[in-house]
Protein backbone atom coordinates (compact mmCIF):
# COMPACT_ATOMS: atom_id res chain seq x y z
CA UNK A 1 0.00 0.00 0.00
CA UNK A 2 1.30 3.28 -1.40
CA UNK A 3 0.97 5.58 1.66
CA UNK A 4 2.50 9.36 0.73
CA UNK A 5 4.32 11.31 3.22
CA UNK A 6 6.74 13.73 4.50
CA UNK A 7 9.78 13.66 6.84
CA UNK A 8 10.08 16.77 8.06
CA UNK A 9 12.54 18.90 10.42
CA UNK A 10 12.49 21.86 12.65
CA UNK A 11 15.44 23.48 13.85
CA UNK A 12 14.80 27.22 13.59
CA UNK A 13 11.35 27.75 13.74
CA UNK A 14 9.51 26.66 10.80
CA UNK A 15 9.17 23.21 9.14
CA UNK A 16 10.97 22.15 6.45
CA UNK A 17 10.76 19.50 3.78
CA UNK A 18 13.68 16.56 3.85
CA UNK A 19 12.37 14.09 2.08
CA UNK A 20 9.20 12.12 0.51
CA UNK A 21 8.91 8.09 1.15
CA UNK A 22 6.00 5.48 2.03
CA UNK A 23 4.70 5.42 5.01
CA UNK A 24 3.25 2.53 4.32
CA UNK A 25 6.78 0.42 3.72
CA UNK A 26 9.21 2.01 5.85
CA UNK A 27 11.66 0.05 7.88
CA UNK A 28 13.20 0.45 11.59
CA UNK A 29 16.47 1.54 9.63
CA UNK A 30 14.82 4.45 8.11
CA UNK A 31 13.51 5.85 11.90
CA UNK A 32 17.49 5.27 13.13
CA UNK A 33 18.76 6.85 10.51
CA UNK A 34 16.86 10.27 11.20
CA UNK A 35 17.13 9.75 14.61
CA UNK A 36 20.76 9.99 14.27
CA UNK A 37 20.71 12.54 11.89
CA UNK A 38 18.57 15.06 14.42
CA UNK A 39 20.66 14.01 17.27
CA UNK A 40 24.25 15.13 15.12
CA UNK A 41 22.57 18.24 14.02
CA UNK A 42 21.70 20.29 17.14
CA UNK A 43 19.97 20.20 20.28
CA UNK A 44 16.70 22.28 19.01
CA UNK A 45 16.41 19.92 16.49
CA UNK A 46 12.76 18.11 16.15
CA UNK A 47 11.34 15.96 13.74
CA UNK A 48 8.09 14.80 12.27
CA UNK A 49 6.44 12.97 9.66
CA UNK A 50 2.93 14.54 7.90
CA UNK A 51 0.53 12.50 5.20
CA UNK A 52 0.95 13.96 1.43
CA UNK A 53 -1.56 14.24 -0.99
CA UNK A 54 -1.33 14.40 -4.45
CA UNK A 55 -0.99 17.89 -6.21
CA UNK A 56 -2.05 19.08 -9.09
CA UNK A 57 0.94 18.07 -10.94
CA UNK A 58 0.33 14.40 -9.19
CA UNK A 59 3.43 15.39 -7.30
CA UNK A 60 2.99 14.94 -3.27
CA UNK A 61 1.91 18.04 -1.27
CA UNK A 62 2.40 17.71 2.28
CA UNK A 63 -0.52 18.44 4.80
CA UNK A 64 -0.24 19.20 8.36
CA UNK A 65 -1.55 15.42 9.26
CA UNK A 66 1.00 14.30 11.42
CA UNK A 67 1.77 10.78 11.60
CA UNK A 68 4.93 10.53 14.03
CA UNK A 69 6.74 13.13 15.92
CA UNK A 70 10.18 13.11 16.94
CA UNK A 71 12.16 14.74 20.05
CA UNK A 72 15.68 14.28 21.29
CA UNK A 73 13.65 12.95 24.51
CA UNK A 74 11.34 11.14 23.88
CA UNK A 75 12.34 9.61 20.45
CA UNK A 76 9.67 8.70 18.49
CA UNK A 77 6.19 8.63 18.82
CA UNK A 78 3.04 8.01 16.84
CA UNK A 79 0.78 10.55 16.98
Amino acid sequence: MNRAAQLQFNGAGAWRGALNFDAGNVPNEFWEAADHLARLSGSNVTMRAVACEPGPSGSPVATRTQLMHWTRKTGWVKS
